[in-house]
């Protein structure tokens, strides 16, 4: 495992946040006023890979806030910090983990569920940007603890 950024995120109170690629649209506004209310609690840490449309646009929302944010990638770890996580990543908020070995610079399907089970594993609550039985993300629901499904 590979980290670049503050691992003392790690200690804080983790939320694994998922959405797939495609999401009920009524899904949409409560997940950003979701995004809106955690990014303000700077006692927890947001665990996605941010790989989905809807996970991206979470992200936006969180880097202008003060929570912590741990990015689980799905490839190997950033050579350079992305512009975008910059700041949030200079005050200390951004952790960026590449769990396995790879030296894949792009994802793949394997990869990202490996991920998502990592992302899982980690956090102390999931919390699901609507969620339908064919999606890929519904066997991590129903085999974990606490479950929030907007």
């Amino acid at each position: 495992m590979e980290t670049l950024g503050n691992t003392s995120l790690l200690d804080l109170r983790k939320i694994g946040y998922f959405a797939s690629g495609t999401i009920a649209s009524l899904s949409v506004l409560p997940s950003l006023d979701w995004a809106t209310e955690v990014a303000r609690c700077e006692e927890v840490a947001i665990v996605s890979g941010f790989h989905s449309k809807m996970e991206r646009e979470v992200l936006d929302f969180l880097l202008r806030g003060k929570c912590g944010i741990i990015c689980v990638l799905a490839r190997s770890i950033y050579k350079k910090i992305p512009e975008k996580y910059r700041e949030a990543y200079n005050a200390g908020r951004v952790l960026f983990i590449a769990p396995f070995q790879t030296s894949a610079n792009r994802t793949s399907r394997h990869l990202c569920q490996q991920r998502n089970e990592y992302v899982a594993s980690i956090s102390d609550s999931l919390v699901f940007s609507s969620l339908t039985p064919n999606s890929s993300l519904y066997p991590l629901s129903i085999t974990r603890r606490t479950i929030n499904i907007i």
